[in-house]
């Protein structure tokens, strides 16, 4: 804890300037603001995100480290992160989440071994600068606007989707490419759409990076992620999984990812890799889970270390075998992923309702027909 409060001294230096909520940049970019209200980015905060707001409670905990990116604009950050401040739902700097002026103020990435920290040199005046990855941008009477270069490598999404440890020196999440190369996550989390980024277009722009920040809750988005290839011969079914992304499959402790496999014939099923749970395939199934000092599971936040690792790295793959039983010609082998944002068992014991959160979310699928 002592950590974060030290480095917040330094975060967002010259932060007094003029605050914009999310609310007030519709006026010019209101195809990006209609995009990013549906975003994770704009539901980041306690008061937006059921699963976030129903783990803090069960911790019990007071302090509220997760706010350096939940809630990144808070004012009295630091304040909030040590539990001497409650969060205040009437503090738009707070529901606004990870809002786009905390997002383009960001002016340079802090490398650290317990998480990375984001820095503005915003100038503190009335029209604080915004920085982007266009060249030449426009300025409005509202902010300044420059080009950085950490917005073209998607270094600026480094300071929240690295990595971050807990108190006890566990890290409990980490998103970065772990062959240390520089992923595109503004590509594939931010793809291009026509048109330019403001709706008066004064320069003419035929391209923008859309808001949605597309990720697990995207039915077009896991359909991009992994690869499945299906084969079959001497009564082996081979399954390969391959993860397309430049992070591990995995990088959050709650999500639920796995393959599911069925034979059917005539249109009955005669044979899949699990019956009830997709745990009874662990060679397909792909989560985390923590535990304490006593082994015991354990929240983010008293994680020691790992009680359970199915993961599968960026960029590399798997073989999966199954024994089955003598296929017949015409038998269809078909596989579907399928991933939770969170498990559904976690889900019931946190009471999450949300359909967005609790539905499972279909990607890729492969079949092969027995010759």
């Amino acid at each position: 804890m002592k950590r974060i409060v030290l480095l917040l001294l330094f975060l967002f230096v010259a932060s007094e300037a003029k605050y914009l909520e999310s609310k007030s940049c519709k006026e010019c970019h209101e195809d990006i603001y209609a995009e990013h209200t549906k975003s994770m980015h704009h539901k980041s905060s306690l008061f937006s995100d059921e699963i976030h707001r129903k783990v803090k409670e069960l911790s019990g905990e007071q302090n509220y480290s997760c706010a350096l990116c939940h809630m990144p604009s808070t004012k009295n950050l630091s304040a909030v992160i040590r539990g001497t401040e409650e969060p205040d739902p009437k503090d738009v700097r707070q529901s606004d989440g990870v809002s786009c002026f905390y997002c383009h103020q960001i002016s340079k990435v802090h490398y650290a071994k317990a998480y990375n920290i984001n820095f503005s040199s915003a100038s503190g005046d009335d029209k604080p600068t915004m920085f982007g990855n266009l060249n030449n941008p426009d300025s409005s009477d509202k902010h300044h606007a420059e080009h950085n270069e950490i917005y073209k490598n998607s270094e600026v999404c480094m300071g929240c989707h690295s990595h971050k440890e807990n108190d006890l020196g566990f890290e409990v999440c980490n998103a970065k490419d772990q062959y240390d190369k520089t992923s595109d996550c503004i590509g594939c989390h931010m793809p291009k759409a026509s048109g330019g980024n403001e709706k008066f277009n004064k320069k003419g722009r035929d391209e923008y990076a859309t808001h949605n920040f597309l990720g697990i809750r995207s039915d077009e988005m896991v359909k991009k992620t992994v690869k499945l290839e299906l084969a079959y011969k001497n009564d082996t079914i081979e399954l390969t999984i391959v993860n397309k992304m430049g992070h591990a499959i995995i990088t959050h402790p709650m999500r639920l990812k796995f393959a599911k496999t069925v034979v059917t014939r005539k249109g009955e099923v005669i044979w899949s890799n699990f019956k009830e749970s997709p745990q009874e395939d662990k060679e397909a199934t792909f989560t985390v889970a923590f535990k304490d000092s006593e082994g015991k599971p354990a929240m983010p936040h008293t994680a020691t270390d790992y009680m359970l690792n199915q993961n599968l790295k960026a960029m590399s793959a798997k073989t999966v075998h199954y024994s089955v039983p003598k296929l017949q010609k015409g038998d269809e082998i078909k596989t579907t992923w399928i991933s939770y944002v969170i498990s559904p068992k976690i889900a019931q014991k946190l009471q999450i309702t949300s359909e967005e959160a609790t539905k499972a979310y279909i990607g890729a699928q492969e079949s092969i027909v027995v010759q």
